[in-house]
């Protein structure tokens, strides 16, 4: 099964990047718009996994939310990959309790290094919407400071995530189909668990 690790993006905040997804075509060329149907902030991708593995994982998310407080967040500001000169995909960054969200990344990966035949993204977390692959610059580079001043709101949606998701997802000819497998919940107790191994 192909799956993934994930928080919502609850409906204002979701209204609000694809209004500006909107409003940024006007401006900037891509190789393609990402669609945003389905919207959520991805914390771990993991790929094609025997299902087997599952109720590990549904314990170590389990393990790891007991100890995390929610978390406070809103949407930022505009980002690319790898870099302005070199853009490979165009994004919305996240603003707020960040480091409780590198946090919550990298207790997972912890718990997840435990698995054997589970593989994870192990490289720095980034928290971001992506909105475009491959912006084609005019000039020497893309005008990121002037859209921000340009697309973004003064006071953008913040909120409160207050659980996590495991997601399946299942590549059909009419899109991909993300069904939620396992939801963990923030600062619950889940009694003689800890977060990491003795």
């Amino acid at each position: 099964m192909r799956l993934f690790i994930a928080l919502d993006i609850p409906a204002e905040a979701a209204a609000y990047i694809a209004d500006v997804q909107k409003r940024l075509k006007q401006d900037v060329t891509v190789d393609r718009w990402q669609s945003l149907a389905n919207l959520h902030l991805t914390l771990h991708f993991l790929g094609e996994v025997d299902e087997s593995l599952v109720p590990a994982i549904c314990e170590d998310m389990d393990i790891v939310s007991a100890i995390i407080q929610p978390i406070s967040l809103r949407v930022g500001s505009f980002g690319v990959f790898p870099n302005a000169l070199h853009p490979r995909v165009l994004w919305l960054g996240l603003r707020g309790q960040l480091s409780s969200l590198k946090q919550l990344h990298l207790l997972l990966g912890r718990r997840f290094e435990l698995h054997e035949g589970l593989s994870y993204d192990r490289k720095r977390y980034r928290p971001h919407i992506t909105l475009a692959r491959g912006p084609h610059r005019s000039g020497d580079e893309l005008a990121l400071l002037d859209w921000n001043e340009r697309y973004l709101a003064q006071e953008p949606p913040q909120w409160k995530a207050r659980h996590f998701h495991l997601y399946r997802s299942e590549l059909l000819p009419e899109g991909a189909v993300h069904t939620i497998i396992h939801t963990s919940t923030f600062d619950k107790d889940h009694s003689k668990k800890q977060a990491l191994p003795e």
